[in-house]
């Protein structure tokens, strides 16, 4: 956790020294961050999350997980003048409407309840391309390299719901593990090895991919798709597998009792999120998206865990990227 946080202290330093960007602004988004990645470290690790929810009863946990997530809004934006209390509502509103459900309405089955759409809905609202820009009307930016400061409401809703799903929902079924097993890496890579024609076959025929490998510069490419691969990991490939395999697969099939529907309705639902990615309604992006649901859920099926989906997604993204455009 320490290290991580000196390892972005040190890249705002650089970042800020070549831009010339003033202290009183780097700092404060540094420092922002830096807690955003404590709030993530703590999320992610079971018996650090186990330890919260043990020590504060869930009202107690529901308020102060609403409060360490706006925490970082107020650490970047109230010294450089970006505060603003509208903003600040906004954001306390969309995470009690995560927090509490569950607090105020506990949910005593296995199987999917209306709390579990209500939350999985509040969670996703802001993530879907072209659906709000909520969260790029609150985090304001400054000049490169700091124009783009949603990342900070992006990065805050995975240990929030990490937190919410796990610790107040107790769920159970996701197999959640930030590190991977080896079984883990084998279902991982027998699945997304499976998918990669599959999503060439879709994405070649839709439009959406163009056939494109880097024979200029490929060792170049594929460090680049390399470091791809880990940051799409630990951010998006958590955030969406956990949500759509980890919450929408495993409830719908618990509920149910039918795994192989619940896979496709994940796998449709994830596909359907990404029409709004590009010019809507980008159906070559919905399509793609839809196939690799169907491996990423069958990953999870064969696993039992969404880190293999994580893991599966990751691999098929990176190298989606590498081989297409």
């Amino acid at each position: 956790m320490a290290g991580l946080c000196l390892t972005l202290a040190i890249a705002g330093f650089i970042l800020a020294q070549r831009f010339g960007f003033p202290a009183a602004i780097a700092l404060p988004v540094v420092t922002a961050f830096c807690w955003q990645a404590v709030l993530y470290c703590a999320a992610v690790s079971g018996p650090s999350r186990a330890a919260v929810v043990r020590a504060l009863p869930p009202v107690r946990l529901a308020a102060a997980l609403v409060v360490v997530s706006v925490f970082p809004y107020l650490i970047y934006s109230v010294p450089t003048g970006r505060f603003a209390w509208g903003s600040l509502l906004q954001l306390a509103v969309l995470c009690s409407c995560i927090a509490f459900p569950y607090v105020l309405f506990p949910v005593r089955r296995r199987g999917l309840a209306w709390q579990d759409a209500l939350v999985a809905c509040v969670l996703a609202y802001p993530m879907i391309s072209g659906l709000s820009t909520m969260f790029r009307d609150i985090y304001l930016g400054f000049e490169p390299p700091a124009n783009r400061l949603d990342a900070l409401g992006k990065l805050m809703l995975i240990p929030l719901g990490l937190a919410v799903f796990l610790g107040l929902r107790r769920l159970q079924g996701t197999g959640f593990r930030l590190v991977p097993a080896r079984e883990d890496w084998r279902h991982a890579l027998q699945n997304s090895g499976h998918a990669l024609p599959w999503l060439a076959l879709v994405g070649i025929s839709t439009g959406f991919l163009v056939w494109d490998p880097p024979l200029d510069a490929p060792l170049s490419a594929v460090g680049e798709a390399l470091g791809k691969l880990v940051g799409i990991y630990f951010t998006t490939a958590l955030a969406e597998e956990f949500l759509l395999r980890g919450v929408v697969q495993n409830l719908v099939a618990a509920s149910t009792g039918r795994p192989l529907a619940a896979r496709g309705f994940a796998a449709l639902l994830f596909g359907a999120v990404h029409l709004g990615r590009g010019q809507f309604p980008n159906l070559g992006n919905a399509a793609t998206a839809s196939v690799l649901g169907w491996f990423c859920g069958r990953a999870y099926d064969r696993s039992g865990t969404v880190t293999a989906a994580m893991i599966a997604h990751a691999l098929a993204v990176a190298g989606q990227e590498l081989l297409f455009r």
